[in-house]
């Protein structure tokens, strides 16, 4: 008699051992094709992410030359506004001059930095420094020339009754000329020096430089250049 526990063996034939290795050489190619889906899945995505990346920089750039074109915009329309505003009021220039301010220093002195500091010692030993006697100058005034535009508006005794002067604010939204009413202030011969102040114009540079010696040669006023800038 035959073991019970071979009468249920089945010894498998050529059949079934090539339907096995086809089976198996089948689930190698599927796992390979998997793999393969996978990677592409994955260079895909990198190259989307890459795409959104140049996607991303090219929106930036053109927000950013968007917003250059309209900065040059605006700078071009005010250029404009200034050259017309400037061409309209050419035909009114006058030259007038003012009393400015210049900060001229002694010579150097042995005593002192570069900066124009003497360094000492404190009583707890920190080395501390204060301003050089050669670091202070005396203030000296000169002429300075504007370009006004003037109207005159009684042409019996040429009275100056308004006029524009461009103001600084080239940069600005704000550009154009500051508008006064000079009657007062604009020198004329029989003033006295000591009854101007820095606000009086004169219409000629002779007469300015008269009130700047004037004022030198009176003035007691004194300035010291701090942090080591200088001005000549």
């Amino acid at each position: 008699m035959f073991n019970d526990e071979y009468e249920n063996y089945y010894e498998p034939t050529i059949a079934d051992e090539i339907i096995i290795e086809y089976q198996q050489k089948m689930k190698d190619v599927l796992l390979e094709s998997v793999k393969y889906e996978i990677e592409q899945i994955k260079k895909e995505n990198d190259s989307l992410k890459e795409s959104n990346r140049i996607l991303r920089d090219q929106v930036s750039g053109i927000s950013q030359r968007e917003r250059k074109l309209e900065t040059d915009k605006q700078n071009l329309e005010r250029q404009v506004k200034r050259e017309r505003l400037s061409n309209l009021m050419k035909d009114f220039e006058v030259v007038m001059y003012q009393v400015d301010r210049t900060y001229p220093l002694p010579p150097k002195c042995d005593k002192c930095n570069d900066n124009r500091k003497v360094e000492f010692n404190s009583p707890s030993g920190k080395i501390m420094t204060e301003n050089c006697s050669c670091n202070t100058g005396k203030i000296f005034y000169i002429p300075q020339e504007y370009i006004c535009k003037e109207f005159r508006v009684n042409r019996d005794d040429g009275a100056m009754l308004m006029w524009y002067k461009e103001n600084h604010e080239k940069d600005h939204d704000w550009y154009g000329y500051d508008s006064s009413d000079l009657a007062e202030i604009v020198y004329k011969d029989g003033m006295k020096h000591e009854d101007l102040d820095s606000s009086t114009y004169f219409k000629s540079i002779e007469d300015c430089q008269k009130y700047c010696d004037w004022l030198n040669e009176n003035s007691k006023e004194t300035h010291t250049i701090s942090s080591g800038r200088r001005k000549k």
